[in-house]
């Protein structure tokens, strides 16, 4: 599949007003407006970023949607429109920045080939899309390594590589996307560990690394990361304990790390996550009794602490008859009596060997 971009060269004339009357006047710059409203939609995609986005359609075996690339260009329809990027139609979709050298010259800031079931390998023609903030090549079945080139897209926001087959280790140069706010590699087949430099990305607000093949342990570079709102780490054979350093991860509202499975670890760190709404620690190994300081976090939905070797009581309110739609799953805390008994709630959540129930406010 060929992709023949045309590259159109807008040419700009000086035009020279007169001294008219107010009509006349408004009529010239009337004029005026619509000349320069056609001069940005005579804007072109750089040359070398055609040609780039050209190999790669090529190397993916994917064509442009009919939404944008009209006629050649595709720096048209919804790419300059500013809207549907997401849309399920718009697939693969690029959104292109038109307001270069005079508004003739568009660069592509964001690219998307989701769930297209597209072969191949991630191609080293990216590196000439250099003003790219957004990068989504999520549910392909691309494979090989990803490249340490990966690392000169500097302007990113987003990278989402979740879903394929990618192999190898996870270069350190992804720590020189500082600009990054989300990152999601999950459900690959990497190998060896995290690299440290990943604690670069100070930005960092979102992070999705389950499934994806490494072990190891958490690094302590990570404690630079205090952005952090949402962190998935599970299904992954890491070692070590939950590091204390989350603790400072005050901005979390999500937090799912599990399979932990060789030190013990304790809940202590989790005191002052006050905007936490879904946590999952499940499978780690956690030891110890349960905090008051869990039962102070208002804003928690979900609490997953099954499969650990948790003891002590649960306060007396969780026996109240007034669910908030929070729920707890458990299957191996070590319970008295009069806790096992009173967490008897009407809200059920499936555990690994039975269904209980409560809730929190």
């Amino acid at each position: 599949m060929k992709m023949n971009f045309k590259v159109k060269r807008a040419s700009h004339h000086p035009l020279h007003l007169p001294h008219l009357g107010c009509m006349t006047t408004f009529f010239f710059f009337f004029i005026f407006s619509l000349f320069q409203g056609s001069t940005a939609q005579n804007a072109t995609l750089d040359a070398s970023e055609a040609e780039a986005l050209n190999s790669i359609f090529q190397q993916w075996d994917t064509q442009s949607a009919a939404l944008w690339n009209i006629s050649g260009e595709p720096c048209t329809g919804s790419a300059i429109s500013g809207s549907g990027f997401e849309e399920t139609a718009n697939n693969p979709a690029i959104t292109c920045d038109c307001t270069y050298n005079n508004s003739t010259t568009c660069h592509i800031t964001q690219l998307r080939v989701y769930a297209l079931n597209r072969r191949g390998v991630i191609p080293e023609e990216l590196t000439a899309l250099t003003y790219l903030t957004f990068l989504k090549i999520d549910q392909n079945y691309f494979t090989g390594p990803l490249p340490s080139f990966i690392g000169n897209l500097s302007k990113l926001q987003l990278l989402s590589l979740a879903h394929n087959a990618l192999s190898g280790t996870i270069p350190m140069e992804l720590g020189n996307l500082q600009e990054l706010t989300v990152l999601s590699l999950s459900s690959n087949n990497f190998s060896g560990t995290l690299p440290p430099e990943l604690g670069n990305l100070v930005n960092l607000r979102e992070l999705y690394i389950n499934s994806l093949g490494v072990g190891g342990e958490i690094p302590s570079t990570f404690a630079n990361l205090e952005n952090m709102q949402v962190m998935r780490a599970s299904d992954c054979p890491f070692s070590g304990k939950i590091p204390d350093f989350i603790g400072n991860w005050t901005k979390l509202t999500s937090l799912r790390i599990s399979d932990l499975f060789n030190v013990s670890s304790s809940l202590d760190f989790i005191k002052d996550l006050k905007n936490l709404t879904d946590l999952d620690l499940s499978f780690n190994n956690l030891t110890g009794g349960i905090p008051s300081s869990l039962f102070n976090l208002g804003s928690l939905a979900n609490l997953d602490l099954s499969y650990n070797e948790l003891s002590g009581s649960f306060p007396s309110w969780t026996r109240s008859a007034d669910p908030t739609g929070s729920t707890i799953g458990w299957s191996t805390f070590k319970f008295d009596d009069l806790n096992r008994h009173g967490l008897d709630r009407p809200r059920t959540v499936e555990t690994g060997e039975s269904a209980e129930s409560t809730s929190f406010p």
